[in-house]
């Protein structure tokens, strides 16, 4: 444990995240040593509630990521779940969980306690969404190495670089070195910037006590002293809710605009210029092959008989909005599964594809996500026919 103290207000505690001391007494020492107001922790909320509240946690539905159109952020948790699971099995470590039960030291001592770092899989999504296509399906299989692999091998071989270092996130970041060494870079200069950004804003509150890893000790300070200049120049110190916010990729949202555009300017080009018939043979051959196909992707991803229907009569519908029709087909799914988050573990454990495929977990999102593929597939395999009743 390192201790340096930055200012009156602002006390900088150096520690392992990953390797699992005992921090519990330092840590009642320091309290009673500096008084601190508050006691801030490089952790998310999501990550606590995996190490302090495990039990609840796994039985906690996961309905509501489906309804908030949230199953991206959800594969994330459950990558960062994997990591810590293959560093506990076959590293004998248990990252972060001497760290979560300092919160019950705060507690007795009647500590606030305030977690500084940036949500796991805000600082994911923004290091990939820069990521070219190739880069992206790089990260994609390491992805697939740590979370769905059936080889205890691979899986241990996976976790290698994170358990050199003495923060999970860290580590996860230096192992996106291997594929964008700029957009890993960028992520932990924005991560350092928002806990930093965090501490100087709670300091303002009274004296915190920053228990941040070790290996970002130096890192914190500096942008701490930077950012006191930038207090001392302007008067304040910019916010940090910039770091929160991921955009999209811009030929995604052409994407999304593509169908609803096309449909709407064939179907008035025939009301205006073609007879009736034509108008109900373009809608049948939309229908079908639409519908069709995102039944076929619902099937694929072993979707319930109501999922499949529901893609088949909803994606003709719902690729006219903005809305991925495959996603209400996963809601579906969900409904029917109700998984939980201790489908995560048996997830991790599984031996085949089948067995993987057939998680109550996995099963929604793989309804989503095949029905919304073969749905944007059948858009183009009508689109040569829609087009020639313009001739």
């Amino acid at each position: 444990m390192d201790v340096e103290v930055f200012r009156e207000d602002i006390i900088l505690v150096g520690v392992d995240y990953i390797g699992g001391e005992d921090l519990k007494e330092d840590l009642t020492e320091l309290i009673n040593l500096y008084e601190p107001t508050s006691i801030g922790l490089a952790l998310c909320e999501k990550r606590f509630e995996t190490l302090e509240e495990k039990k609840e946690w796994l039985e906690r539905p996961l309905l509501s990521s489906y309804k908030g159109g949230e199953s991206a952020t959800l594969m994330y948790q459950i990558f960062v779940e994997a990591v810590k699971e293959n560093l506990r099995k076959f590293k004998k470590l248990e990252p972060e969980t001497h760290i979560a039960e300092l919160v019950d030291v705060a507690d007795f001592l009647e500590v606030d306690v305030e977690f500084i770092d940036r949500d796991i899989t805000v600082t994911l999504k923004r290091a990939i969404h820069d990521m070219s296509p190739v880069e992206t399906l790089r990260v994609g299989w390491y992805f697939k190495s740590a979370m769905l692999s059936f080889s205890d091998e691979k899986k241990a071989k996976s976790v290698e670089v994170v358990e050199k270092h003495d923060d999970i996130v860290e580590g996860v970041l230096s192992t996106l070195d291997k594929f964008s060494p700029d957009m890993a870079e960028k992520a932990r200069r924005e991560r350092l910037e928002y806990m930093s950004k965090k501490i100087y804003s709670l300091s303002k509150e009274g004296k915190i006590l920053a228990i941040v890893p070790k290996s970002n000790m130096r890192q914190v300070k500096d942008k701490l002293v930077s950012l006191k200049w930038e207090e001392k120049k302007e008067g304040t110190i910019s916010g940090h809710e910039h770091l929160e916010v991921v955009g999209k990729k811009v030929y995604k949202k052409l994407l999304r605009y593509a169908s609803p555009i096309f449909f709407i300017s064939l179907a008035t080009y025939l009301f205006v210029f073609s007879d009736v018939l034509n108008i109900w043979r373009a809608w049948l051959y939309w229908f079908v092959a639409v519908g069709g196909m995102a039944s076929l992707g619902a099937l694929i991803g072993k979707g319930h008989i109501l999922s499949v229907l529901t893609a088949f009569f909803l994606a003709p519908f719902m690729s006219l909005t903005l809305i991925g029709p495959g996603w209400i087909a996963g809601y579906v799914e969900a409904r029917v599964r109700k998984p939980k988050v201790q489908d995560v573990q048996k997830l991790m454990s599984s031996r085949s594809i089948n067995e993987f495929l057939s998680n109550n977990l996995i099963r929604p999102i793989s309804v989503g996500i095949f029905s919304n593929i073969l749905t944007w597939t059948g858009l183009f395999i009508v689109l040569p026919l829609m087009i020639s009743f313009l001739g």
